[in-house]
């Protein structure tokens, strides 16, 4: 595996943010392919790849912030072809049957487990609080679909799935610290609702569930953004876990608020 970093951008510029990634997990590249854009306040990098092979992991999204020599994915060798095919292999049952009452109860009915880690925060800042998951054990998400809210002093950040498939486990709590790069869930890859089942039974310690009178939690993010706004973050239509509204839906739902004259 060769690692795939932010090279250096600049005199003074110390971080980045991914613009677009033009290769997506599984494609081969060429030596000297570009891979990803990275946007400063000065300038705009490409970053190439090094050797022929194929995108085996990306391990920052569009909109991250990153800081020069951060790691951006990972390229390994092979095709194309081979690398998706291997990928198609891992999807089937460990044994080539149905089930597999030998192994780990259930492990034959679900994909690939991924960690869903806490991305890049900014310069400076070395932790921030759990403010929301959006998902719960057992929910089927899609790829780069937000899974949990993290508030720090300077920013607000969104931590989406690295996959299509199922929330199998949360391993921290609303309220938690967390740290760039620490695992917070874990998701099923390609697994199906009826698999994660065994998942979704357990005691939810990590969540709440809603408030007997009807009313949805609210994380600071959004609250900021309602208060800023000077609206109601009641009225903000939710496509979050319990109909939580996401940062995403507050500032979709006051962009398209007519301000007050």
């Amino acid at each position: 595996m060769t690692d795939i970093t932010v090279p250096t951008l600049g005199e003074s510029i110390t971080e980045a943010t991914v613009g677009q990634w033009l290769k997506a997990k599984g494609d081969a590249v060429k030596k000297d392919e570009v891979l990803v854009e990275l946007e400063t306040d000065k300038v705009s990098v490409e970053v190439s790849a090094t050797e022929d092979g194929v995108l085996s992991e990306i391990l920052a999204n569009e909109g991250d912030t990153v800081e020069i020599g951060a790691l951006l994915g990972k390229l390994g060798g092979g095709s194309g072809a081979s690398a998706k095919s291997e990928t198609a292999a891992a999807a089937l049952p460990a044994h080539g049957g149905p089930k597999d009452p030998g192994g780990v109860p259930g492990k034959a009915d679900k994909g690939e487990l991924m960690d869903v880690e806490v991305p890049t925060m900014g310069e400076s800042v070395a932790e921030g609080t759990l403010s929301t998951f959006l998902k719960a054990p057992g929910d089927a998400v899609k790829k780069d679909e937000t899974i949990a809210e993290i508030e720090t002093d300077k920013v607000a950040l969104e931590v989406p799935s690295p996959a299509d498939g199922i929330v199998a486990e949360l391993l921290v709590g609303e309220g938690d610290s967390v740290t760039p790069g620490s695992v917070i869930a874990r998701i099923s890859a390609g697994g199906s609702a009826a698999a994660a089942a065994p998942a979704a039974s357990k005691p939810a310690a990590t969540t709440s569930a809603p408030a007997a009178t009807g009313e949805r939690p609210v994380s600071p993010s959004v609250r900021r953004i309602s208060s800023e706004a000077g609206v109601n973050p009641a009225d903000i239509p939710g496509s979050g876990r319990d109909g939580r509204a996401t940062k995403a839906d507050a500032m979709n739902y006051v962009n398209s608020t007519p301000k007050a004259a």
